[in-house]
C-alpha cells in the first residue's frame, strides 16, 4: 500500500536519448556515435516528500530502523534525489534534505523525550525550501496529540496501534 501511495506522487522518470554525452561506443564501428539514456530535462524537479519521525522515548529502535529502511528502499526504487527529514519528540530537530541513502547507514537519531509533533509539521508547511505539493509521511507509534496538517500526507503505524484521532491521511502499517 506504501508503494501505492508513493506512486502517485512519484511515477517514473522518463528518459530519453541525447546524443549530447555519447554512451561507450562500438569497437567494431568506433565512428557512428550511440546515443545514451539521460533523463528528461527537469523530471527530477519538486520530486521530494517530507518524513517527521517521532523519535520519543516510546517509538522502539528497532521500528525506527524499519520506517527508515522502508522510506529509504522506496525513495531509492522511485529515484526521489532528497527527502526533508525532521526528527520530533518534544523538540523539533530539523535534519535538512537527506539522500535515501544516508537514510540506510547509520543515522544520529535525536530526541527520546515527550512526543508533540505539530511543530514539525507547521515547520514543513511554512518552509521556503519545501515544495508546495510534496507530501509528507509521518512515523509514529500513535502516542500523540490531535495534528493539523493542510497538505498531503500519510501515516505510517506499527501494526495494531491506532490514532488518537480520525486521520484524514491515510494510514499504512508496518510489521
Amino acid at each position: 500500500e506504501l508503494a501505492k501511495w508513493f506512486d502517485e506522487y512519484f511515477s517514473p522518470i522518463e528518459k530519453i536519448h541525447s546524443y549530447a554525452r555519447p554512451s561507450r561506443r562500438q569497437s567494431s564501428t568506433p565512428d557512428i556515435p550511440r546515443p545514451r539514456w539521460v533523463p528528461a530535462f527537469g523530471a527530477e524537479d519538486g520530486r521530494t516528500f517530507g518524513v517527521i519521525l517521532d523519535t520519543s522515548g516510546s517509538m522502539d529502535r528497532v521500528l525506527l530502523a524499519k520506517a527508515l529502511g522502508a522510506i529509504a528502499s522506496y525513495s531509492m526504487a522511485r529515484d526521489v534525489p532528497a527527502i526533508r527529514v525532521v526528527f520530533c519528540d518534544a523538540v523539533t530537530y530539523d535534519q535538512g534534505y537527506m539522500p535515501p541513502e544516508a537514510l540506510v547507514d547509520r543515522v544520529r537519531v535525536q530526541g527520546r523525550g515527550g512526543t508533540i509533533l505539530q511543530p514539525a509539521i507547521d515547520l514543513l508547511e511554512t518552509a521556503d525550501d519545501f515544495p508546495t505539493n510534496g507530501p509528507v509521511l509521518i512515523i509514529t507509534d500513535g502516542a500523540c496529540d490531535r495534528l493539523r496538517i493542510r497538505r498531503e500526507h500519510a501515516f505510517l503505524l506499527p501494526a495494531g496501534r491506532h490514532l488518537p484521532f480520525v486521520p484524514k491521511g491515510k494510514v499504512f502499517r508496518i510489521h
